[in-house]
């Protein structure tokens, strides 16, 4: 149901429609199975043991003789004679066949369908009968919840919306209320206590009692035949506009005096397909609560049906049908699906219904309100009358307002119901009461969906108007006119006649130039007669009541006429276009432009609506009223159509057709959809995607997309939504044929291309063709359709096209079903409300991307991947901030400036500190019970910034100084790091980790390990030197000494060598160590040295001035090689400090290093001796 009753698409519980060729060669489906069975249905019965569905045979019954009957009562009970002995005949070889197989069945004779539950060998034999159309799933209608309204004041102490369409006028001005009409409505039920409608239920009797037989049906026994109940409120709401009168504050109907019956089509929020066509047909012949014994003659003036799906599906077509043949009236909403043009879906759209947009207390058609055209280019909806914030019943007892369809289309039946009531020479008369209807509409321009000012697709003919339909109703006694046009003698086909007097009438004559002018209000008439091609001629003509006036009229030929001008649209000349006269009959001629859009169209001199229709879907019908006097040039401009986000389209006949390159898997074939991960951002609908999902079914989206051929209108509810669809149809793949994607082009114009390469149509898998999909960062789109052999078959008629939101809310829909793509054409997708911005966010100090940037512009934010991309859709701007944020980085802003439909780069380089450790790690040596200290060094190459270096976890025996401050670019900062080794056991090592961090945008945190040694043994020696020596670490060298056992000292003959002379060289230690050296021993002992490893460091420093090759030694420790061959002046240069260091096993409690000359005389400087229980030897 439409307001707030619209149903989604038929897709709840329908498998796939199409997947992966088998590898093992599974068999295509027999032709008349495959051809007549929808894919949703053939999913359904490949899935499961069995499935309920619905045969529909080819053949309708014969109503020519309900349509030709006297009146009502006689119409319907000859309808239903003849539909149900149709039915019985043609059914009855497809029931015995159902009953063979002992499978359950029911019987619909309004449609001539049968309801089968069945497996698939049995459907596959169903569709092959010649007698057969068509298998359909048994999918419900899904009801969305209405629209909320809010209220609005009442007009002369009725509803704003009865005061509008002038309903009150009618009961003063008229006396006519609806008194002796019967109105009914197929929808959730009404509730009957409701005090505006209890007193108007036709089940009412004199007592206060009820008597529902022929005034309620409930199909879905939901509350069975004792009373009529209303499980959602929708029915009480749409009932309450009709004929609702709760008192003074409560005059909400438009006919408060007609009666009601209803029907409860719609179980709760859906309606089965089952109970609304029992509900058709109850309507034709109401039942008693047994549903037996049906009665025409009780079957209402008007049936009223709010409920409708948002896609074209003709299966509810012949019981509308079958209702105008039994003169009942159907009035139908036309849909919620909003502003897209063709949206208007079924039974709204059928040309058989008469269906109401909405309009509110502004006059305004609502922005929900479905825009046509409906089926085969009718107008849809046919008018517009009051749907937003409506005041009317509801189920509780209470009143709500809402709105929706739904709650227009009341006011339109209800309006029929005064005209029948007033007239009632008008009743079961369904096409006449339609063309008052439509010649009493207030006119309302919108050209935004095609039409004349005085009849759109946006408002039909435009606002209801109670007052003037009755007022043109033939009310008390009434004739008829008939006659003949001819000129020259010859019959004029399609001449229309005017008639004004007592009422308003139009007549039209027939291809021999006959015309009735039936029911006609008695008296005196002027009589226009116009034919295409002739000029008018006015005459008189008097109806008698009860009687029949022959009135002929002659026209004359108009002479010629040439118009000629040229047909433009947003991409320049308009090809192939068609220019016409609107509603011109078959005869007449139209023009249809060349390839730089010029025509020549010869009509007869007079003044016409002129439209000018593109051969494409990108721009809407250009209609003119011009006057045509001897030659006239006009040119015309086809208007784009957009959609709400400003997506307009474009056709192009010179793009090379795109190709994929990667092949896309299908891992889930039971869905048939795959992912794809989008090497840059894409802009769709304002909203940044870095993946999509691509279907088999022609479908390229960035939602969760629900594998499925059922295509719909656009747009709708419900997946697939945010998507491209290039050709949403039910498509297969075949052997060489696959779906391929590629990127290309260069920023900030970059495509991927997803092309649909050789698929076929499941219904044709004989012919196959390609398709593209190409979207763009610059925020474009375009969908290009290959030339090749399958292109004539793949025009479009089975599939959408068209772009939607994320919301489904909102579309450019280019087609639904209709043969308009031709091979080697494009379509290509913009919008010129928005702008893109792009860029880049890089580090300040590499140059390199920032992943996790927080980019914010025009209240919308993205977040940079790993290439620092980032991608906007906003409206365009003069200028706008673009702020820019990551984790340890300085935030930065941007003016920037959006053009419309262009792409603004601005790429951002943020600041960042780079603080950083010289030394990777700290490690000291401190004696037991003594403290060391040590700096490190920290420097900053990138922007100033904060830093901090404190310990992983707290340790007793470890400080730094200072733990924090600001570090300047390119500055340097010492900290230092102090180890305490008071009451730790010598041999322990301790260990650590400093968190060095800071505002460094790369590394915001780095580890630096601090290992503290604590020797059980350390001696260092001061070479030649006569006093000890502390260093800067607090490390004191002890003076050179001969050895002693026990203790520590040099062996054999040697002598001291000094100089004051400056020395150069990086030293490890303290450089006073390498103006003393001694020269000449044999060896250097070192007693009491626990079992361990030890590092032994040694200071040199060429002192005497040697050239290379004049002092050559070995070092041996522990009786191994350790420095061999070493020659100071030739490695170090002279007086330049040099320092080796090894690590040593000591066993025997001493160690002993030998010095073993070569040339010359061996020479050290300085000695350091450390037990290391953190090394290995």
């Amino acid at each position: 149901m439409t307001a707030g009753f619209m149903a989604l698409p038929l897709l709840l519980g329908a498998a796939p429609a199409a997947v992966p060729p088998d590898p093992g060669g599974t068999e295509a489906a027999p032709p008349a199975f495959r051809d007549k069975t929808e894919p949703g249905l053939r999913a359904q019965l490949g899935s499961r043991e069995r499935a309920t569905f619905w045969v529909t045979l080819a053949e309708e019954a014969d109503s020519s003789a309900a349509r030709r009957a006297r009146d009502k009562t006689a119409k319907g009970r000859t309808l239903l004679a003849a539909k149900q002995s149709h039915a019985r005949a043609t059914q009855a070889p497809l029931k015995a066949l159902l009953d063979g197989a002992g499978v359950r069945h029911e019987s619909f004779w309004v449609t001539n369908t049968l309801k089968v539950t069945a497996d698939e060998a049995l459907a596959r034999k169903i569709a092959a009968r010649p007698e057969v159309a068509s298998l359909a799933a048994d999918d419900p209608v899904v009801l969305p919840d209405p629209l909320p309204g809010d209220g609005k004041p009442r007009v002369n102490a009725v509803e704003w919306n009865i005061d509008r369409i002038n309903a009150p006028r009618v009961w003063s001005e008229f006396g006519a209320r609806g008194e002796n009409v019967v109105v009914a409505t197929i929808d959730s039920g009404v509730q009957l206590g409701h005090p505006a409608l209890h007193d108007r239920y036709r089940g009412l009797k004199a007592d206060g009692g009820y008597d529902h037989a022929y005034n309620w049906y409930d199909p879905g026994w939901v509350c069975g035949p004792t009373k009529p109940c209303d499980n959602t409120g929708h029915g009480t709401h749409v009932m309450g506009t009709m004929v609702g009168d709760g008192g003074p504050d409560h005059t909400i109907g438009v006919a408060p005096g007609a009666t009601w019956i209803a029907a409860k089509g719609c179980e709760d929020t859906r309606c089965t397909r089952e109970s609304l066509l029992r509900s058709g047909e109850w309507m034709i012949a109401p039942t008693d609560t047994n549903g037996l014994n049906p009665r025409p003659d009780l079957a209402p003036h008007i049936v009223n049906s709010s409920w409708g799906n948002s896609s074209s599906d003709p299966w509810f077509k012949p019981v509308v049908q079958a209702w105008r043949d039994a003169g009942i009236f159907p009035a139908m909403s036309s849909g919620n699906s909003g502003s897209q043009c063709q949206a208007t879906g079924s039974p709204g759209g059928y040309a058989t219904t008469y269906s109401s947009g909405a309009f509110d207390a502004n006059n305004a058609i609502a922005s929900f309100s479905a825009r046509g055209s409906g089926e085969e280019g009718a107008v849809k909806p046919n008018l517009a009358a009051p749907g937003v914030d409506v005041r009317s019943s509801w189920s509780d007892g209470t009143y709500r307002p809402l709105s929706g369809t739904s709650m227009a289309t009341p006011h339109t039946a209800a309006t029929v119901a005064l005209m029948w009531s007033a007239a009632p020479s008008l009743r079961g008369d369904v096409a006449e009461t339609e063309r008052l209807l439509n010649r009493t509409a207030i006119d309302t321009e919108d050209l935004s969906c095609g039409g004349t000012p005085e009849r759109n697709n946006v408002w039909g003919e435009g606002r209801l108007d109670a007052h003037a339909a009755v007022s043109a109703a033939p009310r008390g006694p009434v004739g008829a006119v008939s006659g003949g046009v001819t000129s020259g003698g010859a019959p004029v086909a399609d001449a229309v006649l005017d008639f004004v007097g007592p009422v308003k009438a139009r007549a039209h004559g027939d291809a021999q130039g006959r015309y009735h002018a039936k029911r006609l209000a008695a008296g005196e008439y002027a009589v226009t007669v116009s034919g295409f091609g002739f000029t008018p001629v006015t005459g008189t003509a008097t109806v008698t009541a009860n009687g029949t006036v022959t009135r002929d009229f002659s026209l004359e030929r108009a002479p010629a006429a040439r118009l000629t001008g040229r047909v433009t649209g947003a991409s320049g000349a308009e090809r192939r276009a068609v220019v016409g006269v609107v509603d011109a009959p078959a005869s007449a001629t139209t023009a249809t432009t060349g390839a730089d859009g010029t025509f020549s169209l010869d009509l007869p001199q007079g003044t016409y609506d002129i439209a000018a229709s593109p051969d494409h879907r990108c721009a809407a019908v250009a209609t003119v009223r011009i006057e045509v006097r001897g030659n006239t040039v006009h040119d015309f401009r086809t208007p784009p159509r957009t959609d709400g986000f400003g997506t307009s389209c474009t056709v192009a006949t010179d793009v090379p057709f795109p190709r994929g390159t990667k092949p896309i898997t299908f891992p889930h074939t039971d869905r048939a959809v795959s992912t794809i991960d989008l090497p840059f951002p894409v802009p769709f609908y304002g909203r940044t995607h870095r993946g999509a999902a691509v279907s088999i079914d022609g479908v390229l989206g960035f939602s969760d997309l629900l594998h499925s051929g059922n295509n719909t209108l656009l747009p709708r509810a419900g997946a697939p939504d945010n998507a491209l669809f290039p050709y949403w149809d039910d498509l297969v793949l075949g052997a060489g044929s696959g779906v391929h994607w590629a990127a290309s082009g260069t920023a900030p114009h970059r495509e991927v291309t997803v092309e649909w390469r050789d698929v076929a149509l499941a219904s044709s898998r004989e012919v196959r063709f390609s398709f593209a999909a190409v979207i763009g960062e610059d925020g474009t789109a375009s969908f290009h359709y290959e030339n090749g052999p399958g292109a004539g078959l793949a025009n479009g008629e089975s599939a959408t096209i068209g772009v939607e939101n994320p919301t489904g809310t909102d579309a450019l829909m280019y087609s639904f079903n209709s043969s308009v793509v031709r091979g080697g054409t494009s379509v290509h997708f913009r919008t010129g409300d928005t702008a893109v911005l792009s860029g880049t966010v890089t580090d300040a100090n590499d140059g390199k991307p920032v992943a996790g940037a927080t980019v914010t512009a025009g209240g919308r934010t993205d977040t940079t991947r790993a290439d620092g991309g980032y991608l906007f859709q906003l409206p365009p701007s003069a200028a706008q901030d673009l702020a820019v944020a990551a984790p340890h980085y300085t935030a930065a802003t941007r003016q920037v400036r959006g053009e419309a439909g262009g792409v603004t780069v601005t790429d951002v380089a943020l600041g960042t500190a780079r603080i950083t450790s010289e030394a990777a790690s700290a490690h000291l040596v401190v004696p037991p019970g003594e403290r060391r200290a040590r700096d490190l060094t920290l420097t900053n190459t990138g922007s100033a910034g904060a830093y901090t270096l404190t310990e992983a976890t707290d340790e007793p025996w470890l400080t730094v100084s200072p733990a924090g401050g600001e570090l300047a670019a390119g500055g340097r900062t010492a900290v230092t790091v102090t180890a305490d080794a008071s009451g730790v056991a010598p041999g322990t090592v301790l260990t650590a980790t400093l968190k060095l961090a800071s505002d460094s945008g790369r590394k915001p945190v780095t580890d630096i390990p601090v290992t503290v040694v604590v020797p059980a043994y350390r001696t260092a020696v001061d070479a030649g030197a006569a006093r000890a020596l502390t260093d800067a670490h607090g490390d004191t060298w002890t003076p050179d000494r001969a050895y002693t056992a026990g203790s520590h000292g040099h062996l054999g003959a040697s002598t001291r060598l000094t100089t004051n002379r400056a020395l150069t060289g990086s030293p490890l230690h303290d450089p006073a160590l390498y103006r003393t050296a001694r020269q000449d021993m044999r060896e250097y002992r070192f007693d009491g040295l626990p079992t361990g490893t030890y590092r032994v460091e040694l200071g040199f420093a060429e002192l005497a001035g040697k050239r290379p090759s004049q002092r050559v030694f070995d070092v041996t420790a522990e009786g191994k090689l350790v420095v061999p061959n070493l020659d100071l002046a030739l490695e170090a240069g002279v007086r330049t400090a040099h320092d080796r260091a090894f690590t040593v096993r000591v066993t025997d409690g001493q160690l002993d290093l030998r010095f073993d000359r070569t040339v010359g005389r061996a020479l050290v400087n300085a000695i350091r001796v450390t037990h290391r229980p953190d090394l290995t030897g």
